[in-house]
């Protein structure tokens, strides 16, 4: 294979001209036809239980085919047709590249259409990424917390921006190098080690520290544990911006990393009200980058901007403090090492080292939807439904138990959620795809996850993750664009839910041959 060239930077310039519709996730399509008029609309595949829109079926560069479907038959109860959103990419018919990008800032949420909007060019198409969760305390429910921490592995260009969970907890990834994503279960490993010799009083003997996160506040690792201590914490529930319930897995005593793409200041104390393990005061250096001196820093926390070439260490815990302190007293350098595991095939106990540098990408995501071939959440039977882990929640109609006259909308509505889903088929193709539909008084917007299989497993996907869902299940597509059906659960009509990460494809590389 021919890998593609050098990726172009991901920051700056062109902005996508696109309008916005929500509806529970956000959906925005191209308003122009086939690249070249030279080329035909492409056919889109024949699938069971959808109508494939031919009329809008288009091909978006060479190698880019977009297909759009709609549900066939919706069942008694559901009022409206959903829709399923595919981009297919063929890496051996175009020169593409397929990557992610947070934007303009690694500690802050943007929508999609802004993220696509600071790169040097507009993609063709891009789909939500990781899951994520707002860190902070807002005055008001309404009001945007400044800073989002992920729920899994997340690297850009080859700079871990979030670690991965607890390795029995852990969630599922996809890598993107060389424009063919490989879906897997990663392990990251930071630590920080000291240039101090026993000879020269090294604090507690000990040579280097385990670096428990990237780019979040200290003391609360939002919705996994990132290592066994977490565990042993206070367990929340902790609230959002949004007001939903989410495990807050605390820790004491931690040391986290900041980096120049966080682009936000360093957290303070006491970022969340419902999170004690964060209350401490702590200490804080900036090192060099490069050289690992310590060059600015000292006893608290919080309100300093990462310079570039640099890096911020914040330290929560006595034991932990005091080490840092006395690092900083004695002139030490402190050396940052980064390491990413691939642990798919830990059964066979082979555990790979994916080497970090500028061409790795990670997004973090959720359930496995397929591997090699094989369905994990099996058919939607003949009554479409299948209800799979959540089929305590519903009842043999596929009605949430917890739905009443008083309660229409039930807490189980994550379980059929709009998706947003990444897979690659037999021939090697990547597809981004949504699952989405407005929201009626007994059914969500989107599906069980048995409901993104089937049609996955019929276009030929062999390995597929489930990417955030809901309200932040996105797909915008470059160039002129429109919008697709208009009702919302989302907080407004028309507005579009900011998100952590997102994954693109644009021009650019090399096309993949043998």
């Amino acid at each position: 294979m021919t890998p593609p060239a050098p990726r172009a930077a991901h920051r700056g310039g062109a902005r996508l001209v696109a309008a916005a519709t929500a509806l529970g996730s956000v959906l925005l399509l191209t308003a122009s036809g086939p690249t070249s008029a030279a080329e035909e609309p492409p056919s889109a595949p024949a699938l069971p239980r959808w109508t494939a829109l031919s009329a809008d079926s288009r091909l978006l560069a060479p190698g880019v085919e977009y297909f759009r479907y709609r549900e066939t038959a919706p069942i008694t109860q559901r009022l409206y047709p959903r829709e399923l959103n595919v981009v297919r990419i063929d890496p051996a018919k175009g020169a593409l590249r397929i990557e992610s990008t947070f934007g303009r800032k690694a500690g802050t949420s943007e929508t999609v259409r802004e993220m696509t909007a600071a790169l040097p060019e507009a993609p063709l198409a891009a789909i939500n990424g990781s899951y994520f969760m707002n860190e902070g305390t807002p005055d008001t429910t309404d009001a945007v917390p400044e800073t989002v921490q992920t729920f899994g592995a997340a690297v850009r260009d080859g700079e871990v921006m979030g670690v991965s969970c607890l390795l029995g907890r852990n969630r599922h990834s996809v890598v993107l190098q060389y424009g063919v994503p490989y879906v897997t279960k990663l392990e990251t490993d930071i630590s920080v080690t000291s240039s101090l010799t026993e000879e020269q009083g090294r604090p507690y003997g000990e040579a280097a520290q385990r670096v428990d996160d990237v780019n979040r506040n200290p003391g609360g690792a939002l919705g996994c544990p990132r290592d066994a201590d977490d565990d042993a914490g206070e367990v929340g529930p902790y609230k959002d911006a949004y007001g939903k319930d989410l495990a807050a897995y605390t820790d004491p005593t931690e040391f986290v990393l900041f980096n120049y793409s966080y682009k936000a200041t360093t957290p303070k104390p006491d970022v969340n009200k419902n999170i004690s393990a964060d209350d401490q005061a702590g200490y804080e250096v900036v090192l060099d980058s490069a050289t690992g001196v310590i060059v600015d820093g000292g006893p608290g926390r919080g309100g300093r901007t990462v310079g570039k070439g640099q890096y911020v260490l914040q330290a929560i815990g006595d034991h932990q403090v005091d080490w840092l302190r006395r690092q900083q007293q004695q002139k030490a350098t402190l050396t940052v090492t980064q390491k990413l595991w691939d642990h798919r095939f830990e059964a066979d106990g082979i555990r790979r080292e994916i080497p970090l540098d500028e061409t790795v990408d990670v997004v973090d995501g959720g359930s496995l939807l397929l591997r090699d071939g094989v369905n994990k959440y099996g058919s939607t039977g003949p009554t479409g439904y299948a209800h799979g882990s959540c089929g305590r929640l519903y009842d043999e109609n596929g009605r949430s138990k917890e739905v009443t006259a008083a309660t229409p909308q039930a807490r189980t509505d994550f379980c059929q959620d709009s998706r947003t889903a990444l897979g690659v088929d037999d021939q090697g193709r990547t597809l981004l795809v949504t699952l989405s539909g407005p929201r009626d008084q007994y059914y969500p917007d989107g599906g069980f996850l048995a409901e993104v299989t089937e049609p996955l497993k019929a276009l030929g996907v062999v390995d597929a993750l489930n990417q955030d869902g809901g309200g932040s299940s996105t797909m915008v597509l470059g160039g002129g664009t429109r919008p697709v059906n208009g009702l919302s659960d989302g907080p407004a009509p028309g507005v579009e839910r900011r998100v952590y990460d997102s994954v693109y494809v644009a021009t650019g590389g090399s096309p993949v041959v043998s």
